[in-house]
C-alpha cells in the first residue's frame, strides 16, 4: 500500500484569479490590472505598498479562499489513487494567522475549503505546519513513498527524507530548468500523477 503526501497551496488549491478578485473587491486595485498573482504582486511592489500585498495574501488564504478551485484533474487523480489502495495525506507549510491585518484562521479556512470542495473525503489526515522545518519533519514521520509539492525548495531540501520520492507539480512550467534531486519526478497535470505513483497507468 502506497503512502502519498500532498502539499496544499498551489498544489491542491488553484488560486488563479483569486488575488485579482480579492484586491479589486477590496478597492485596493483597479480591475484593469492583469489576473495573475505575479502581476498583482508587482502592482503593489511598484507602488511601495508591500504591507498591503502582505495583507492581501492574508485575505486570500483566509476568507477569499472560497473563490479558489481545485486544480483540473485533481479529484479524478485522488479517486484513482484511493481506489488503488493509496493512502493520501496533506502536509502544508501554513501559519495559523496572517502577519498583519484581520486575524483570520488559515487552518480553519483551509479545512472548510477541503470539505466544501469534496476533497476531504479522500484525505486520511491533514497537517498544517507553521514552520518549514516542521513540514519536512512531518513528511519524514509519515514514512511517505511519494510527496507532491509545487516548490523545488521543499523536494530538494537537505533534510527531505531520502526514502521519499518527490513529484514537482509545475502546471505553468515555472521550474522546467530547475534541477531536482535524484529519483524525483515532475508533472504538469494532475492526470499524470497516478501513473507516476504506481509506475504504471491506473
Amino acid at each position: 500500500m502506497y503512502r502519498v503526501g500532498i502539499d496544499f497551496d498551489n498544489t491542491i488549491v488553484n488560486y488563479e484569479g483569486v488575488f485579482h478578485k480579492a484586491a479589486v473587491e477590496l478597492g485596493w486595485m483597479p480591475s484593469t490590472i492583469g489576473q495573475s498573482k505575479q502581476v498583482v504582486k508587482q502592482y503593489f511592489i511598484e507602488r511601495d505598498e508591500e504591507p498591503l500585498w502582505t495583507e492581501l495574501q492574508g485575505k486570500v488564504y483566509g476568507s477569499a479562499i472560497q473563490y479558489a478551485k481545485p486544480y483540473e484533474g485533481l479529484v479524478n487523480a485522488l479517486l484513482k489513487m484511493q481506489n488503488n489502495q493509496v493512502l493520501l495525506f496533506i502536509v502544508s507549510h501554513k501559519t495559523r494567522y496572517p502577519i498583519i491585518g484581520e486575524k483570520l484562521d488559515f487552518h480553519d479556512a483551509a479545512n472548510e475549503w477541503l470539505a466544501a470542495s469534496g476533497i476531504e473525503q479522500f484525505i486520511r489526515q491533514t497537517y498544517f505546519c507553521p514552520e518549514k522545518k516542521e513540514k519536512i519533519q512531518q513528511i519524514a514521520d509519515l514514512h511517505l513513498d511519494w510527496f507532491i509539492d509545487d516548490l523545488p525548495s521543499i523536494l530538494n531540501h537537505p533534510q527531505f527524507p531520502e526514502n521519499t520520492r518527490g513529484i514537482l507539480f509545475d502546471p505553468d512550467f515555472h521550474y522546467r530548468s530547475e534541477p531536482l534531486a535524484f529519483a524525483h519526478r515532475s508533472a504538469n497535470l494532475w492526470s499524470e500523477i497516478p501513473q507516476i505513483v504506481k509506475g504504471r497507468i491506473i
